[in-house]
């Protein structure tokens, strides 16, 4: 795929209406000593002119247990780990990306596939990367910055559907094996979550049959890392629940994403995430490690992702 898939980066200046001086990157910013990106892999499909994009986003939240006197914390701005929040759906992307590439190579993609690694999503920042990315779609100025002082025009592709996925490794143990499949507030979005809905029903089905094969036969659920650094045990693949939330529904948790960016603007979107609960240990605290991860149920999901943007990309 050597000149043909490219990849660089959508390089920006972070502008605010407000001073945040704490922040060191906000002040370089201003200073015009730094900048901000979003980070982009085209992979070309039959029909340049329209692109299925699958994002995820760089997670800076502080961990509170640190932060807030509230919780015992020091007020030290300390980041989070990030198992969940966001290497997740960031390890998705990454294992997407060999498999969109060979689908480019044998010439199954009806149109591109863009893997959008979008930047800035906690506060101050804001949505920072989706706020820029979607200003770039509307005002057509999308380019792409290649390194050696190329780029390459992107504002002649249309976005035809969004997949954005934040956190989609933890599974409540309150309510097991369910995922949210959140829709923008348009039409189009409610398609995109038909589709991803088709995708985690052909993964159930494949489920019953790859766990008679014998290396996961009789094996049981699987279970979290000890110690987060041990492999668990390789255990039967879940049967998942896929909940389709409109923007309406109060257990949608699209307007807390990159996702409500991209719905305000028009952009036909869908959030994959999983069943969000802000309460429980491991969001934006010390224990979002791997020790509160399930690999079957992150893996699960991330394929239902594969094969949402697979289905967008290569049905004509």
């Amino acid at each position: 795929m050597e000149g043909r898939a490219v990849c660089g980066d959508l390089p920006f200046s972070w502008r605010t209406d407000f001073d945040f001086p704490t922040y060191g990157g906000w002040r370089l910013n201003q200073a015009r000593e730094g900048h901000e990106r979003d980070l982009l892999v085209v992979i070309p499909g039959r029909d340049r002119a329209q692109a299925v994009v699958m994002a995820d986003h760089y997670d800076t939240a502080y961990m509170e247990d640190r932060y807030e006197p509230s919780r015992g914390g020091s007020g030290a701005r300390l980041a989070a780990a990030g198992a969940d929040d966001n290497h997740s759906a960031t390890a998705t992307l990454l294992q997407a990306a060999p498999l969109f590439l060979r689908l480019s190579r044998e010439g199954r993609l009806e149109r591109d596939v863009w893997l959008l690694h979008l930047t800035g999503e906690e506060f101050p920042a804001d949505c920072l990367g989706a706020r820029q990315f979607s200003r770039m779609l509307i005002e057509g100025t999308l380019k792409l910055r290649r390194g050696e002082g190329s780029a390459q025009d992107l504002f002649g592709t249309q976005v035809s559907g969004l997949l954005v996925m934040d956190m989609i490794a933890h599974n409540r143990d309150d309510a097991r094996d369910v995922f949210q499949i959140s829709p923008g507030r348009n039409p189009e979005s409610v398609r995109l979550a038909e589709e991803a809905h088709r995708a985690a029903a052909l993964w159930n089905q494949g489920a019953i049959e790859w766990n008679q094969r014998p290396e996961r036969m009789g094996k049981g659920r699987g279970r979290r890392s000890p110690d987060g650094v041990s492999v668990p045990v390789i255990a039967e693949h879940p049967n998942l629940h896929a909940e389709v939330r409109t923007a309406d529904d109060p257990h949608s948790s699209l307007y807390n994403t990159d996702g409500q960016i991209f719905s305000d603007v028009g952009v036909p979107v869908i959030l994959i995430m999983e069943n969000y609960d802000i309460h429980r240990s491991g969001y934006h605290d010390t224990h979002d490690t791997m020790e509160n991860i399930d690999l079957d149920y992150g893996s699960a999901v991330a394929a239902i992702a594969i094969e949402t943007v697979a289905r967008l990309a290569i049905r004509r």
